[in-house]
């Protein structure tokens, strides 16, 4: 695996500890089973993070990060590598690459005056709720998303504060409403997406990474509020047989779609990683309730967390928060909840609340109101009730990825 692409998932994800985000230090015992799955245990800290294929990670994620990236053109599909040589132009002029460690010839993706056209209709059907998702359209589709998907890393305001959190959707696979695992990133700032992933990989990824629905298991959303709205979801995690096992019901695809979809955690893994590499700077993540998000982030950025540069943070909000009262938050108790014991603090405004786990060792916080998810969810309240979500459910995991990218750019549009 190529040194510029490879990363380090089996390392510690303590913020206090000094080996955060260290990789092969002696401090490793490896595996260990004393949760009842395999485990990293750092001596340092006592951290029991779950053990992951490295291998099959890197090898997934890099071929994701060349298909959906500009360095497409750049790196060999086959082994990744980057050195290649000139090998001659295709009938219609394209050039022709061979890689000079593998041989493989490979016509790198240009984006035509005709393909741009096809993807500017594409977009304008979209726009309005008209569904492109027959295989005649794949090619087009995909063309698009990839186009979408530069776009919304290319900000013109630097990016310093994200929120993040995740979502359902269902989908047409073997049966009816199957469900797809959603991420939705957005700068806090302007409102706008910066990054949406799916669980779905159009390809057949490695056994370890591969999502296994359990029967019984469906995420229920909950009726709480406040502190026992936490103190629930940290319940869900402790019945977890591993703390990064989410389990968010059935997602069987239909036996002739030639990709897979892939475990929650290795999405959202996948998801920081990608930011990681177009947002550097970032810093603050301001995260749904969920361990294993804080746990992907962390783990990319992990050299800024050890600096005090990048802080995480867990928010829970109340819906329908009133605009009018962001201003006039104040602090009304404080908790440590659940197996990490983090220092949770609600912060009320009227009759409503925020709650706001401080997960880097912040002191205090100075801006409830500026410590919110409502960049992510007005977006969800966008994508609900635009023309496409009526029949989406009929959609291809796969159309609705491609999809979802392309509203995603959309939606920044009609901000812009």
């Amino acid at each position: 695996m190529l040194s510029d692409l490879k990363i380090s998932l089996n390392v510690c994800k303590s913020w206090s500890c000094p080996n955060l985000g260290i990789a092969d230090t002696s401090d490793y015992i490896y595996p260990v089973y004393r949760l009842g799955y395999a485990a990293l245990e750092c001596k340092k800290c006592g951290g029991l993070p779950p053990l992951f294929n490295e291998h099959e990670f890197n090898f997934w994620f890099t071929r994701s990060l060349i298909k959906r990236t500009d360095t497409a053109e750049h790196r060999c599909p086959h082994c990744f590598e980057s050195d290649a040589i000139f090998y001659g132009k295709t009938q219609i002029g394209n050039t022709r690459l061979q890689c000079r460690r593998c041989r493989k010839v490979t016509t790198p993706a240009k984006i035509t005056p005709r393909n741009a056209l096809l993807i500017d209709n594409l977009l304008s059907r979209l726009s309005s709720g008209q569904h492109d998702g027959e295989t005649s359209q794949y090619r087009v589709l995909e063309q698009a998303a990839i186009w979408c998907s530069h776009r919304l890393h290319q900000l013109k305001e630097k990016v310093s504060r994200i929120a993040t959190t995740t979502h359902v959707l269902p989908f047409q696979g073997k049966a009816a409403d199957q469900n797809l695992y959603v991420v939705i990133s957005a700068d806090t700032r302007s409102g706008r997406i910066v990054q949406i992933t799916t669980n779905y990989c159009d390809w057949v990824a490695g056994d370890s990474l591969l999502y296994h629905a359990v029967s019984s298991s469906r995420l229920e959303p909950s009726v709480a509020t406040g502190i026992e709205k936490v103190k629930q979801q940290e319940c869900q995690f402790m019945r977890r047989s591993q703390f990064d096992e989410i389990q968010y019901g059935c997602a069987d695809l239909k036996r002739n779609d030639k990709g897979c979809i892939i475990r929650p955690v290795i999405a959202l893994h996948g998801h920081f990683q990608r930011m990681k590499r177009c947002f550097p700077a970032v810093t603050d993540h301001y995260l749904s309730h969920e361990c294993v998000l804080r746990g992907a982030a962390i783990t990319a950025w992990a050299s800024e967390v050890s600096r005090g540069e990048t802080h995480l943070w867990f928010v829970t909000e109340d819906s329908g928060e009133p605009a009018s009262l962001l201003s006039s938050f104040r602090h009304s108790g404080t908790w440590r909840v659940g197996w990490w014991e983090n220092i949770w603090q609600r912060w009320s405004h009227g009759e409503g609340h925020r709650m706001i786990a401080l997960l880097t060792g912040q002191r205090e916080i100075v801006s409830a109101a500026d410590i919110s998810l409502s960049s992510c969810e007005t977006f969800i309240r966008w994508l609900t009730a635009h023309p496409w979500s009526k029949d989406s459910h009929r959609l291809s995991a796969h159309v609705i990825s491609a999809h979802l990218v392309c509203l995603a750019f959309i939606f920044n549009q009609q901000r812009a």
